[in-house]
């Protein structure tokens, strides 16, 4: 009677696990995301690269230790204008030297115990990282 329990216990203690490991997975990637692309560049591996999509590469490059790494993810980036960094900022956009850049990312984590991933389902976690682009030319 009390096996089933410890069971369930043990198994979500390596959900938490899990799910902490994702967390801090998907927030190294978007710091190594947003470190990329505050240097202006767009020299990744891609057939025709842009800033943004050299992002959104570095940051799927950075989560490989999650369990699918592949479908669960989404990658968007917006900066805030400058000097005045004022709202609203411009969504799907690196900005230009000097403006603040945020790389976000989301991930749906599926629990693997049986009785919590059918009371909570997939969980959504996220993690958003804010630099400001260095200045490849003048500020202006």
């Amino acid at each position: 009677m009390i096996l089933p329990l410890f069971v369930i216990l043990f198994f979500g203690f390596i959900d938490v696990a899990r799910l902490f490991q994702s967390w801090v997975t998907i927030q190294h990637a978007a710091r190594e995301a947003a470190r990329y692309g505050v240097t202006g560049r767009t020299d990744c591996a891609l057939a025709s690269p842009t800033r943004v999509d050299c992002i959104e590469k570095v940051a799927r490059d950075h989560t490989g230790g999650l369990t699918d790494p592949t479908g669960d993810i989404t990658v968007g980036t917006r900066n805030w204008q400058y000097p005045a960094y004022a709202d609203p900022p411009t969504e799907d956009s690196p900005g230009d030297q000097c403006d603040a850049l945020e790389v976000w990312i989301g991930y749906d984590f599926t629990p693997s115990t049986p009785l919590v991933d059918r009371i909570f389902g997939a969980v959504h976690i996220e993690a958003r990282e804010r630099l400001v682009n260095e200045p490849f030319g003048p500020c202006s």
